[in-house]
């Protein structure tokens, strides 16, 4: 099971994607807009965040770039969920470090559910350098 916060504006597509995602076992958070986003961030990190790149008062673009200037969130999984394939917020989005961006309506519930699954877990630690000497 992950924990999900799926940040978009659009309160029908919002609830289908919630109802679909709980139904696999996940525990998922909904909030409208980057400001509730992050509101919510504040009490509970998620495993990852599907965020939308259009929205009111706070863009998707604009949450991320506020929360990849805190260390604690620099490598939190997102995944950009929008309704435009192309544009400056999908390059900026991936200049900021989201993990994949999928199209509504092209996107297959599976396939983000997959998607999730695959960011949920936890990226490898790197191994300690045991042939290092100190002089």
């Amino acid at each position: 099971m992950a924990v999900v916060l799926l940040v978009d504006d659009d309160p029908d597509s919002s609830e289908v994607v919630c109802r679909f995602l709980r139904r696999a076992g996940h525990r998922v958070t909904w909030k409208q807009n980057g400001h509730e986003a992050l509101s919510a961030l504040s009490n509970d990190t998620p495993d990852v965040v599907i965020l939308d790149a259009r929205m009111p008062e706070m863009d998707g673009i604009g949450f991320l770039e506020v929360i990849r200037c805190y260390l604690r969130w620099q490598t939190l999984p997102v995944i950009l969920f929008t309704a435009y394939a192309e544009g400056t917020h999908i390059r900026r989005a991936i200049e900021l470090g989201v993990r994949k961006t999928l199209v509504k309506g092209q996107c297959k519930f599976e396939e983000l559910l997959a998607h999730i699954e695959t960011c949920a877990k936890p990226l490898p630690r790197s191994q300690p350098e045991s042939h290092l000497r100190l002089n």
